[in-house]
């Protein structure tokens, strides 16, 4: 199959280069940050670029990653266990029991429980009907009723176990109703559980508007990634985007897909273009926004002067890692520089130094003689011209000679991060949904996959379960309860 259909053209077998083939992201992966590249994508008045972050240099677990907290193993018992105890009338006659210990056997149960309530449909003294469930006192199950999600015939507890699977695990929805449901006796369609999304879709929007505060509050540090998605549109596939935003010190990941506008007036469902984004953060007063070369080059540029936009050093040594594996030497002294500045931020980490501290350090006279290496060794091979020198090293030597205030401008604050990794993980689980799901049925279904992903997306940062917060959520807002600000999942599950 022509791997045009899932991402780049790049691949570790060896395949025919005589037929080039255009992948999904070879447009950020040629990407120099030369007006002229790639063609007819490029305005001519900005400049720009980006690239595939693979083999970037592994983020070390710290305070930022608070879901990061390695695997725990339950060595004694796995909630409450159920003793079986032996029967010792039955010992063969003439046997001695030399001791006696338990043997610790886990088994699963996996099974659907089908309550039914008998509903009373109720005419009151003042002329009122009302349909009501009248519990009686000896039923311990009772309170199941009072957690069935509005619109649904299925509880909380239920819902969130199908959107876990759905979109924490990436299981498409036909292979959810095939498979995991029938092994379970039951055989429901496909179109209830996407009905069923849409209803917990709705409940979870209630809170967006309260996370996006917190996310884009004054004076806020916010990372940004995009990723390309594919709908059924007119029985055919079109290509859209989907947008992350990660507040790394609120421990907030928001997607969002949005309409816009075109120059024209023509509006266009999930675009790429700068309005997507600008539309997004509105009059936030945010500080500092950073995201690939690309992203800054074809919409940050001129159009969000009062906010300070990063590029990412992770994308710049993808670029001489790239040109480096396929034989450019001269890209390994790069490779070596850069890499004593993540060796450098690894230690303020380890070491738990403050803003103020890191700031400096990144500033110290070691850090300062190490950027001025890479900026003699980059200008002293820009000037010095090899028929030889492979089209890999000068894009990389270009992506690092246009973006090289945005990339260094981690240095101006220590809150700032080196790269833009943290939206790159965040937005990492899309790609896999995407490979499993190929494409969305629809707009709807994009959007709902946008609200879903935020929360556990969030929960994971929080470093609490997703299962857990929406079912306790889905009962709340049942109470009527309309803070959602007291809802969110760093302040529900404190």
């Amino acid at each position: 199959m022509n791997n045009q259909t899932y991402a780049s053209s790049k691949s570790l077998k060896g395949i025919d280069r005589k037929k080039v083939v255009k992948g999904k992201h070879d447009d950020k992966d040629d990407f120099d940050g030369t007006p002229t590249a790639p063609a007819g994508e490029v305005p001519q008045s900005e400049p720009s670029a980006s690239c595939d972050t693979q083999d970037t240099p592994a983020t070390p677990h710290s305070k930022e990653r608070p879901y990061r907290k390695g695997m725990r193993y339950n060595k004694n018992c796995v909630g409450t266990p159920i003793i079986h105890k032996s029967d010792y009338t039955m010992l063969p006659e003439g046997s001695v029991v030399i001791s006696s210990s338990y043997r610790k056997i886990r088994n699963i149960v996996s099974h659907i429980e089908e309550h039914h309530f008998e509903v009373l449909k109720v005419k009151h003294a003042d002329g009122r009907i009302e349909s009501m469930f009248l519990p009686m006192k000896d039923d311990a199950r009772a309170d199941i009723y009072n957690e069935i999600v509005p619109g649904t015939s299925i509880t909380a507890n239920m819902l969130s176990y199908l959107m876990f699977n759905r979109f924490q695990m990436s299981t498409p929805a036909y292979r959810e109703a095939k498979n995991r449901l029938s092994d379970m006796d039951w055989n429901t369609s496909v179109q209830n559980l996407l009905n069923w999304a849409d209803k917990g879709a709705m409940q979870l929007n209630k809170l967006i508007p309260a996370l996006k505060k917190i996310a884009l509050q004054d004076g806020a540090n916010v990372n940004v990634d995009e990723t390309w998605l594919r709908y059924h549109a007119y029985n055919k596939k079109r290509k859209t985007y989907m947008w992350c935003l990660v507040n790394r010190k609120a421990r907030i990941v928001i997607f969002f897909y949005e309409d816009t506008t075109d120059d024209e007036g023509l509006q266009k469902h999930g675009g790429r273009s700068r309005n997507v984004l600008k539309e997004f953060l509105g009059d936030a007063k945010i500080k500092s926004l950073q995201s690939d070369g690309y992203n800054v080059y074809m919409y940050l540029d001129n159009e969000l002067m009062d906010i300070e936009h990063l590029c990412c050093l992770a994308h710049a040594r993808a670029k001489f890692k790239y040109a480096f594996d396929q034989g450019s030497l001269q890209a390994r002294i790069f490779l070596e520089l850069i890499g004593k500045l993540y060796g450098m931020e690894d230690t303020y980490r380890r070491e738990k130094l403050t803003a103020d501290e890191i700031y400096h350090r990144r500033n110290s006279k070691e850090t300062t003689e190490i950027i001025d290496k890479i900026r003699t060794e980059l200008y002293n091979l820009l000037a010095n011209p090899d028929e030889s020198r492979s089209e890999l090293m000068g894009k990389a030597l270009k992506y690092l000679k246009n973006f090289w205030n945005q990339i260094f401008a981690y240095r101006n604050d220590g809150e700032y991060s080196i790269d833009n990794m943290a939206a790159e993980r965040a937005i990492r689980p899309i790609t896999v949904q995407r490979k499993n799901s190929l494409f969305f049925g629809s707009v709807k279904g994009i959007q709902n996959s946008a609200i879903y992903n935020t929360f556990i997306e969030t929960c994971k940062q929080v470093g609490v379960s997703f299962r857990d917060y929406f079912c306790r959520l889905l009962r709340e807002l049942k109470k009527g309860r309309t803070d959602y600000e007291n809802l969110l999942p760093m302040t529900i599950c404190k």
